[in-house]
């Protein structure tokens, strides 16, 4: 694990501290680490959803709207969604008045599920979110990495003048996610010029865990096929980002527009289907 702590204003960290980390996560997510493992040579969920793809990876019934994110089971015990004083985790963010205020536009919003929590089999995964400003210097944003009270990761980035859209962060290489353990994330956007004290923020969990069966599975597997085992294995960040980068490669392509929107759709998240992939967000190392 490579700890990294960088410095900022103290008025910066205060605001973020009063809003989201007044405490630790008390109610840590309790997912089953391995995927259901065949009984009597029963396939897994990725490979029956596999079995429904010809050779080339277009799926046989394309009246199935794409790829779609199963989640993966867990405890009735595990309360997923709420931090240890019962405020909810936000995938959405968005600003009352001002400069934070977007009409007509999405609000800030994190790609994931709506629980806020994903599981990786990544040490170091990439995060996808939706901004509806447009990122100039004086419009910064924030990724924060926690684990309990332990600061994994933070930085802050100013805009470069990026358009609204989809932007992806991925945790560079010195940051790295133990297995079988749960990671609190913040992402911040410092929407106001006239006040840098403004802010809006969207946060949730990660936990990366290790599946040498579907690792198996993915040897053999077209890339398609590798998000479609993915999602139907319930790994949201290797599922989202990997058809993230062939629809961006590709963006007019039918088949892998109907996949991201059926992906995102499954989610609850359809409504930024449109949205376009901008680039943004290069961590410091």
């Amino acid at each position: 694990m490579t700890n990294k702590r960088l410095h900022f204003q103290p008025i910066t960290l205060g605001c973020l501290f009063a809003l989201t980390f007044a405490s630790s996560i008390a109610y840590p997510l309790q997912v089953s680490a391995q995927s259901p493992r065949p009984v009597n040579n029963a396939p897994s969920r990725g490979q029956e959803q596999l079995n429904n793809f010809a050779g080339d990876g277009i799926p046989l019934n394309r009246k199935g709207g794409g790829v779609r994110f199963i989640p993966p089971p867990v405890s009735n015990e595990a309360v997923p969604g709420f931090d240890e004083d019962g405020r909810p985790r936000k995938r959405e963010g968005g600003g009352s008045r001002g400069e934070c205020l977007v009409e007509n536009k999405p609000p800030l919003t994190a790609l994931v599920p709506d629980t806020g929590v994903g599981l990786t089999v990544s040490e170091s995964p990439t995060f996808l979110f939706y901004v509806p400003y447009t990122l100039t210097p004086e419009h910064s944003v924030e990724f924060v990495l926690k684990e309990g009270e332990t600061y994994i990761y933070e930085t802050k980035i100013p805009g470069r003048g990026t358009s609204p859209g989809i932007v992806s962060f991925h945790l560079p290489s010195t940051t790295s996610l133990d297995a079988d353990k749960n990671y609190d994330w913040h992402f911040v956007v410092y929407c106001d010029s006239q006040n840098k004290d403004k802010f809006v923020f969207v946060n949730g969990s990660v936990r990366r865990v290790e599946r040498p069966e579907l690792k198996r599975q993915l040897e053999s597997a077209n890339p398609l096929e590798r998000i479609t085992l993915y999602a139907t294995e319930g790994i949201w960040y290797e599922a989202v980002t990997g058809l993230a980068e062939l629809h961006r490669a590709a963006p007019q392509d039918d088949q892998l527009r109907s996949n991201w929107a059926g992906l995102l759709q499954s989610v609850g998240l359809e409504r930024l289907a449109p949205e376009s992939f901008v680039p943004c967000c290069s961590p410091q190392q």
